[in-house]
């Protein structure tokens, strides 16, 4: 598959293969419609660029890989279905194209079918998750930790910061899995730092990205790509929450009644606590709250 010679061969290409490699991934339907020529132009380089970007991934020049291509819009389209368009008007009429755009995206994950059965899986089996991220993205790491723990997998969040990745890798162990979140607002340094240790480590590791061609997809033993881009060119990160609740649903059917069960018992417990604030008077949670304030 072209994809996956290009996310293995990215860091060794010149960077105009390296320009052809983004334009390709990330507009792969045009892509399948471009003589090497078109393709050229649409980049910037000349037509003798693509031919040779093409044999180094391991083809005979670009109509071999355009080819390929096709095959892969082939299998996508049949993924898809068409809508019919919206009678709205205003804004209604304007979401209502968000709305289909989003499925679209949406759509794309299909083709990760087996691949996110199989991040699941090892989720499943490991015996303690990490999840990491950098800044941007440590909030939606923190959430999904409330969710994996809420089914009881033993699950903490952790900033890819050089001292909490330390703590890390001095606690994990082969047994344990490492889940890196990178929304591409950045190159993904730290992230990309961390899963390449973890690995020398022997420790499991994963990637949810929404480019293969970022540092943390290269570094991880799996990544899951999103796609991001929109229409209107804006990045959006809907999809990669999509996927998390994927992710989270597949856990649920690998073991139905403990996941019940743990829900259960977590509403409970949300239930008893509501009891005792209203039990509890005023004064004493203002007292409370002077005890800890004082020095």
């Amino acid at each position: 598959m072209f994809r996956d010679k290009i996310q293995e061969q990215y860091e060794e290409l010149s960077p105009r293969f390296r320009s052809l490699a983004d334009f390709i991934l990330e507009n792969t339907l045009d892509v399948g419609f471009l003589t090497a020529t078109e393709l050229a132009r649409r980049v910037g380089v000349d037509p003798a660029t693509v031919v040779r970007f093409s044999q180094e991934l391991g083809y005979s020049g670009y109509r071999e890989l355009s080819r390929e291509i096709k095959r892969y819009i082939n299998q996508q389209l049949a993924l898809r279905y068409q809508k019919g368009a919206s009678e709205a008007e205003g804004l209604n009429a304007e979401l209502a194209v968000l709305i289909d755009e989003l499925s679209d995206r949406i759509l794309d994950m299909k083709a990760d079918t087996s691949q996110i059965a199989q991040v699941a899986e090892r989720i499943h089996r490991a015996n303690q998750v990490f999840v990491t991220s950098t800044n941007e993205g440590y909030g939606l790491a923190e959430l999904w930790s409330t969710y994996l723990e809420l089914l009881g997998i033993p699950t903490q969040a952790i900033r890819a910061g050089t001292a909490s990745a330390a703590l890390l890798l001095r606690d994990a162990t082969p047994e344990d899995l490492l889940i890196a979140i990178s929304l591409g607002l950045d190159p993904g340094g730290e992230i990309g730092h961390l899963l390449s240790a973890a690995g020398e480590l022997e420790i499991s590791t994963i990637s949810l990205t929404t480019s293969p061609t970022l540092l943390p997809a290269r570094q991880a033993n799996i990544n899951l790509v999103v796609p991001s881009k929109t229409p209107s060119g804006y990045p959006a990160f809907d999809t990669l929450v999509a996927l998390l609740s994927l992710l989270w649903q597949a856990l649920i059917l690998l073991n139905k009644e403990k996941a019940t069960q743990k829900i259960k018992s977590t509403m409970n417990s949300l239930n008893i606590l509501v009891e005792q604030r209203d039990k509890v008077p005023s004064y004493d949670i203002a007292a409370l709250s002077r005890l800890w304030s004082q020095e």
